[in-house]
């Protein structure tokens, strides 16, 4: 199979040097008889009576047609050298990527066990040194990221944890539950701080804003997700758009834009000053568990129910790469803090790296026995965190040799 490949490939080759070389020696030709008459034209030019109006129509026809002809053969010929410059682009960026991340090593640190059933939610600190879970045991726990033991155990939610998120500052830390409640706890006590009513509803996914000073949520029953005060625990705003349930928010890291994942299959970004939709993404079949920008602000990544990664360019608002390779769904996308490297948690049950400039697969990691639903990178760039339906969570250790 591999010897028929590299024959296939080697034939394809040369019928492309082939056709490159035809291809000169036409344009060469084309451009000798041009110049010819183009020669001939002039010569023409200066033997005719030009006030003769025969002579004059004839030469405006002329002088248009060649106009048009020329500009057309110009644009086509424009397109194809941009076709071919961007084939050359492509490898060059594939070849420079590939040699990058021969140097990328990366291998499980530890595998940390306490939770009494599945670890739907993880997230680093940041200053990356504890790392928060959230479980169907109802519970969160906090981890020393160095020792991998655990700091502490914060119980109050009646029904299972979907999400955690540090504040910015790293004091407290947000959680989300199927009992219908946001809690905010403070990290250095483990006590809680604050209860939000989400008004009866499943909360799926909870964000901090850059600043701190507010919280987004979403949940399963209205469609919508919403915006909280964190110091009053008030409900600054609400916003509805979506078709369905809204499984995933995140906050820009400038903090001017918010992303909501649906499962209408779409994806919507909100200016968060106005509460208006900025665009509406379609691309995905199926419902849309995670976005996430880049570092940048420059993309955004979507993870689906239908196996698949989309990342979107934000200036043009359009898509720029689909990644495929998970055989099930996608739960969990997530830009490492560089922006180069996007990592993504699936029901197949196990990890992906790819590479944000080509959209290639750069490694896939295999640990978990279960779907992995949640993903996480250290800030300082060193750990992907994990977790899993099989109770655990993993840390796997990054490290770009040089």
């Amino acid at each position: 199979m591999q010897l028929n490949h590299l024959y296939e490939l080697s034939k394809q080759r040369m019928a492309f040097k082939s056709m490159l070389s035809e291809t000169k020696t036409m344009l060469k030709k084309i451009w000798d008889n041009l110049s010819e008459s183009i020669n001939q034209i002039y010569d023409w030019i200066e033997e005719q009576n030009v006030e003769e109006n025969t002579y004059l129509i004839e030469m405006h026809n002329t002088k248009n047609w060649l106009d048009k002809v020329i500009k057309a053969f110009i644009k086509k010929s424009d397109e194809g050298i941009k076709k071919i410059k961007s084939l050359i682009k492509i490898q060059s960026n594939q070849k420079e990527s590939e040699f990058k991340w021969n140097n990328l090593k990366i291998h499980e640190l530890i595998k940390l066990e306490g939770h009494g059933d599945e670890v739907l939610t993880v997230c680093f600190s940041p200053d990356s040194t504890t790392l928060a879970s959230g479980s169907m045991d109802n519970s969160i726990r906090l981890w020393n990221v160095k020792t991998g033991q655990q700091k502490a155990i914060l119980e109050g939610h009646s029904n299972l944890v979907y999400s955690v998120c540090f504040s910015p500052d790293g004091s407290a830390l947000a959680s989300g539950s199927v009992d219908h409640t946001i809690r905010l706890w403070d990290v250095k006590t483990g006590q809680q701080k604050a209860k939000f009513d989400s008004y009866h509803e499943d909360i799926w996914s909870v964000c901090f804003s850059p600043d701190g000073t507010t919280l987004a949520s979403s949940g399963c029953e209205d469609k919508s997700f919403r915006l909280w005060d964190v110091q009053t625990g008030q409900q600054k705003a609400k916003f509805d758009g979506h078709n369905n349930w809204v499984l995933s928010v995140c906050f820009s890291p400038d903090g001017n834009i918010l992303a909501s994942g649906s499962a209408d299959n779409s994806i919507i970004l909100w200016d968060v000053k106005t509460g208006q939709q900025k665009v509406q993404f379609y691309g995905h079949t199926s419902k849309v568990s995670s976005v996430c920008f880049s570092p940048d602000c420059t993309t955004l990544a979507s993870g689906s129910w239908d196996n698949s990664i989309l990342l979107w360019d934000l200036k043009k608002e359009d898509q720029k790469f689909k990644l495929n390779g998970h055989t099930l769904e996608v739960y969990s996308v997530q830009f490492s803090p560089d922006g180069t490297l996007l990592a993504s948690g699936s029901v197949d049950h196990s990890i992906r790296l790819w590479d944000v400039k080509t959209g290639q697969q750069i490694i896939r990691l295999d640990g978990h026995t279960h779907f992995v639903y949640s993903l996480c990178f250290s800030p300082d760039g060193t750990t992907l965190a994990s977790g899993s339906r099989d109770n655990t969570i993993r840390l796997w250790g990054i490290k770009l040799e040089k």
